[in-house]
């Protein structure tokens, strides 16, 4: 499988990963794909897993950080297989940008053409337990607090293990202890001459269209997998489908709104008027 027209960027969480590569997406008209915002159309191709039969107590309460490490190390090799299944399916142009807190160095490493190809965020340790710990109790657990702690013991064990990986693989990593602006400049200047000999025709209308039929299908069966519980229709932001070069515009909408506007066939409203 050729991947030689697509770019990675992995990281822990609060790494600055999606913003960094949606910037990029934006700045040089990139396909754009989001491992996370596949979560439910991977979770029916997913092979059964011991993280998956777990209650939330199990997961969370009961396990120790190590072990909740061992669980996302094995899903995320399974997300990966899904990942290039999805990936096949894309145009092969323009140059894909690829981001995800799946995206270990070791799997990356595996299918690329050149080092340059490859970027992974490793976020200040200190910043990164404040930040996580500030989300507060784990709802559907018996005892949030200790589960939040959990989770974030696990998160800044994935972050090290990133930094590791791509150091032994010799693979670029940059702290991610800068300013989101400084992050996007080295971002762009470490994937330049990739991103410069990489496809760059596409259809962009079409390319963010793709975008925002992704984002809605993962909510729709987010809250699908809620059953009964029913979540307020807040509004969700969508790219502009302009199809203009360098647009970064977004659209808020609500899903009802978005998928109405896909039934009816007009789709004036998810395109900005040029500035």
């Amino acid at each position: 499988m050729d991947l030689s027209h697509v770019l990675w960027i992995g990281g822990g969480q609060g790494s600055g990963k999606s913003s960094v590569a949606w910037a990029l997406s934006r700045r040089f008209d990139l396909q754009l794909y989001n491992v996370d915002r596949r979560t439910w159309v991977h979770e029916a191709r997913m092979p059964t897993t011991e993280f998956g039969m777990l209650s939330m107590d199990e997961r969370w309460v009961h396990a120790t950080p190590e072990r909740m490490l061992e669980w996302f190390v094995t899903t995320s090799r399974h997300r990966f297989r899904l990942v290039l299944e999805d990936l096949r399916a894309l145009p092969d142009t323009p140059t894909a940008i690829v981001e995800g807190p799946q995206l270990f160095p070791t799997s990356v490493s595996a299918v690329l053409t050149a080092p340059d190809q490859a970027l992974f965020l490793i976020p200040d340790r200190a910043a990164q337990e404040a930040r996580l710990l500030a989300r507060g109790p784990m709802p559907g657990t018996s005892d949030g607090v200790r589960a939040r702690a959990n989770a974030t013991a696990r998160d800044l064990l994935i972050s090290a293990r990133f930094a590791r990986e791509a150091q032994e693989l010799r693979l670029t990593a940059f702290p991610a202890d800068r300013s989101l602006a400084e992050l996007i400049d080295l971002a762009a200047e470490h994937f330049r001459v990739a991103i410069e000999r990489g496809p760059h025709a596409g259809d962009l209308a079409a390319m963010r269209r793709f975008e925002n039929e992704v984002t809605a299908r993962q909510v729709r069966l987010y809250r699908e997998s809620l059953g009964p519980i029913t979540l307020p229709d807040e509004p969700l932001a969508f790219a502009c489908e302009c199809g203009s070069s360098g647009c970064a515009a977004e659209v808020e909408l609500t899903l009802t709104e978005y998928e109405a506007i896909s039934a009816a066939g007009d789709r004036s409203p998810l395109r900005r008027p040029t500035p």
